[in-house]
């Protein structure tokens, strides 16, 4: 019984630590951060390094990396969206390989708040999903480590 109970436990604590959907992908590196969240095949990853004035954005995997059918878009926005439904919607830089997420000062607050962050096109609508559970840790990570 007292296995069990243990097992359960464990399984508690994998699940606790699973649940994030932003993760730290920089760990002790004090020049940058970086911050990935996954949708299936596909993995978005922001970051930044010390003195950058951008958050980077790089989206791969799937069937629609950046770097190869979107890049160039004009139209491609992040839609984050509040617990009270509130959605605020931010242009994605394409002209470089991966690109910038452009966020102001609602944007920041908004990515750190939210619920839910969707990548949109004109073209392929709706094609990236995730959740921004730990985005105010990637959020603050961005803050101390760069003027984005």
């Amino acid at each position: 019984m007292h296995a069990c109970c243990i097992g359960l436990y464990l399984s508690f604590l994998g699940t606790a630590a699973a649940g994030q959907d932003w993760i730290e992908k920089s760990p002790n590196q004090s020049d940058r951060a970086f911050h990935q969240a996954q949708d299936g095949e596909k993995t978005l990853m922001l970051g930044c390094f010390t003195g950058g004035r951008d958050l980077s954005f790089t989206l791969i995997g799937g069937k629609t990396p950046l770097h190869a059918s979107l890049h160039g878009q004009p139209a491609l926005l992040v839609w984050i969206t509040l617990a009270d439904g509130r959605t605020g919607r931010y242009p994605v830089d394409t002209e470089y390989l991966g690109g910038g997420l452009l966020l102001g000062e609602e944007g920041k607050q908004f990515f750190a708040q939210g619920v839910s962050l969707t990548v949109r096109s004109t073209d392929a609508g709706a094609f990236f999903q995730t959740g921004l559970r730990g985005s105010a840790r990637a959020m603050q990570d961005f803050l101390t480590t760069s003027a984005i």
